[in-house]
């Protein structure tokens, strides 16, 4: 089943050219890697298949279900909530104005999955770049998303980490989630088997 399609997709800032007349397919259960160079443009194409950025140009269809995890920078840790709170945020939709059990039970789910559950009545100012990255995944996978958008998620694990966060990727894949994860380091690629990796130059994608 598909999960994104990108028909000749333009992106511009301003005058500029950052991803020029690019076209992809995902389906159901794929892992696709993006990789280039810093400023090559990783970023603002995921953003733009969020839904954060427009397009100049083509045409973009997407999954119902997205979620989207941003490079933890952007993230405010200075934010006053909890590790449970920040979780169970995931699980909203519109119009809903409580947690179910369900939603509780998804959030227990992936923070011990995650290895963060000691962590569930610590407030977010206080976790390591590590820990908090586990946490906004975990909130993403609350969604129960269709199509899982990565910006660098690996950044700052450690080598345990990074193998508890292969083993969660691998589940929800095989449960026909498509992922996208951008990385900068090649070695982010180590661990999980990529139907594709997908290298960004000039704007343009080379498989």
């Amino acid at each position: 089943m598909n999960r994104l399609t990108l028909e000749n997709v333009v992106i511009k800032y301003g005058d500029i050219t950052v991803i020029n007349d690019v076209s992809l397919r995902v389906d159901s259960g794929e892992m696709i890697f993006i990789t280039g160079a810093n400023g090559s443009g990783k970023s603002t194409l995921t953003k733009t298949i969020a839904g954060l950025l427009p397009i100049s140009s083509g045409k973009i269809t997407r999954a119902e279900k997205i979620s989207y995890v941003p490079q933890i920078e952007e993230a405010d840790r200075n934010f006053p909530a909890k590790v449970r709170e920040i979780v169970l945020t995931g699980t909203q939709r519109k119009g809903k104005l409580f947690y179910s059990k369900h939603d509780k039970e998804l959030a227990k789910r992936f923070t011990n999955a995650l290895g963060i559950d000691g962590l569930v009545d610590s407030e977010i100012k206080t976790l390591s770049g590590g820990q908090l990255r586990r946490v906004y995944l975990a909130r993403a996978l609350c969604g129960e998303p269709e199509l899982l958008l990565l910006d660098e998620p690996c950044a700052g694990l450690d080598a345990e980490s990074h193998e508890i966060l292969f083993k969660v990727l691998c589940e929800i894949l095989s449960k026909g989630c498509a992922i996208l994860m951008v990385t900068h380091d090649d070695l982010d690629l180590t661990g999980i088997k990529a139907n594709r990796v997908i290298r960004i130059e000039g704007g343009k994608i080379h498989e």
